[in-house]
């Protein structure tokens, strides 16, 4: 392949996963020449899986970092993902999120909290590698230190002990007598017929969620699920000194060969001059919609993260200028 061709795939590589430029490079050369830069999963347990961390992230990381959700980039491949976790602050809250643990409800009947029957099957100097018991998944975590990893699950494991649950993940390469009944008795989302079909949108996203940081500018994003999954809302936030840049994201997501089989079904401004409002992206099947909801708030900066903020100015000043939506008459973003 052409050096500048070569090249040109880095720099879109990076533009969907938000990875560093040498790293962008390594990913493109170890490709195929007509492999998919962003692959989806080659397993529907791997895809099943992914859409289970991305429900989990938005569920987890309503704090402010860096980089949207705390993940500063993500390195997809047909057989799992890594993400590139900012700190120890996202790295601490992820993984309470996606670690499984039994907790004791008031109703009598326990609960498991995260990935039903994940265990952590390698350790590295930077991170940990989960997979699914009996399935062949793999998701990759790398953060500050291996000591931060482990300094995290102990905490972790502490305060379920602490309220009177169970660490599942504990348990070693077999089911606990919970998880298999949480399991027998279809719990996880993953077992509705809507999630199943429409799974592919929440892992599509966590395998481009570099776009949130690399074409679009928010300063935090949220977000949650809804009809069991058919319906994925990310919430963008920008301060009042930047640009919104919808359609640059819009066109990205909805991109022929690198985005996901979405497409623009609706948008609209709820406050003049475009500051809050809707934009509507489906799938020509209908199994999965996607809103974008946008908005301006100017956080109260206190001291303690003025640096953080700092840091995220920095981020969205690197882009600017906004192309316009185009006009859909009679289009509706609420559907």
């Amino acid at each position: 392949m052409p050096a500048t061709q070569t090249t040109s795939r880095a720099r879109t590589y990076a533009l969907y996963t938000g990875t560093p430029h040498q790293v962008a490079c390594d990913a493109v050369a170890a490709l195929q020449p007509q492999a998919p830069l962003i692959p989806a999963p080659a397993q529907q347990a791997q895809l099943l899986l992914e859409s289970e961390v991305f429900y989990h992230v938005l569920n987890t990381q309503r704090y402010f970092f860096e980089y949207p959700f705390g993940i500063r980039y993500v390195q997809p491949t047909s057989q799992g993902i890594r993400l590139h976790l900012e700190n120890n602050d996202s790295l601490d809250s992820l993984l309470s999120g996606l670690l499984p643990g039994r907790a004791p409800m008031r109703t009598g009947r326990d609960q498991i909290y995260g990935l039903n029957g994940v265990r952590i099957c390698a350790r590295t100097d930077r991170g940990i590698e989960l997979r699914r018991l009996g399935q062949p998944t793999s998701i990759r975590l790398t953060g500050p230190s291996r000591r931060a990893f482990q300094k995290a699950e102990e905490a972790l494991a502490q305060r379920i002990q602490t309220n009177g649950g169970e660490a599942s993940w504990l348990a070693g390469d077999t089911w606990t007598p919970y998880e298999k009944q949480w399991d027998a008795e279809r719990q996880p989302l993953i077992y509705e017929q809507i999630w199943r079909d429409a799974a592919w949108l929440p892992s599509g996203l966590l395998r481009r969620l570099g776009l949130l940081h690399t074409v679009a500018v928010p300063q935090i994003v949220t977000g949650h699920e809804s009809r069991l999954g058919e319906w994925w809302i990310l919430q963008l936030e920008h301060d009042s000194e930047t640009s919104l840049r919808r359609a640059e994201l819009v066109q990205a997501l909805t991109d022929p060969h690198h985005g996901l089989p979405l497409e623009l079904c609706g948008h609209r401004d709820l406050t003049p001059g475009g500051s809050l409002g809707l934009v509507l992206l489906k799938s020509p099947d209908r199994t999965a919609t996607l809103q974008l909801r946008y908005d301006r708030i100017d956080y109260p900066i206190k001291e303690d993260r003025a640096e953080m903020f700092a840091a995220i100015r920095r981020r969205t000043s690197a882009l600017t200028g906004e192309a316009s939506l185009p006009t859909m008459p009679g289009s509706s973003a609420t559907g």
